[in-house]
């Protein structure tokens, strides 16, 4: 006898979610320029799902901003590219990533996918990542930084610093 569980997996379905590579000279860039400008992606994974170096990705970003300021049809793009992302495609960027940290698009995924009954395992597997990233993604752990403004985020403890750290504190260095 088998468990419901085993018998389902997660799958990918609908349109494939690939990253956009670098048009040769001449060709349109628009659709590249879009990808470069998703928020949710790092430059690590960029540079895994590319097989690029950080550095070319960082010129290949900065290349994708000045141009969007000359051409709205590139955030055109991003926008229409944003309202099509689903979860499926989140998988997808999880299982691109190589060695780079979940995309903030996996990340929402993870807690669609969670929402949907699958469990952390499951969800650890197909994601390729474990279990305890799974839990920490489900708890809104780890998120050091704003998930598509790119702000920092402080913890409770970065904000509100022991009394030695803050500023105008009667203690000095000298008492402790």
């Amino acid at each position: 006898m088998t468990s419901s569980h085993s018998e389902r997996a997660l799958r990918v379905e609908g349109e494939p979610w690939q990253p956009v590579y670098p048009p040769k000279r001449g060709q349109d860039r628009t659709a590249f320029h879009a990808f470069m400008l998703l928020p949710g992606l790092s430059l690590s994974f960029y540079a895994a799902a590319l097989d690029r170096s950080r550095s070319s990705v960082a010129t290949y970003r900065a290349a994708a901003i000045n141009a969007a300021q000359s051409d709205p049809a590139i955030m055109a793009a991003v926008d229409a590219a944003i309202w099509a992302m689903r979860a499926e495609h989140g998988l997808q960027m999880a299982r691109l990533r190589g060695g780079a940290q979940l995309s903030a698009w996996s990340r929402l995924a993870i807690g669609e996918y969670r929402k949907r009954g699958f469990s952390r395992h499951e969800i650890a597997a197909a994601f390729r990542c474990s279990p305890g990233t799974v839990r920490n993604v489900l708890q809104g752990k780890g998120t050091a930084y704003a998930l598509f403004s790119g702000e920092r985020r402080l913890t409770h403890a970065q904000q509100h610093p022991p009394g030695r750290w803050q500023r105008g504190s009667k203690r000095t260095h000298a008492s402790v």
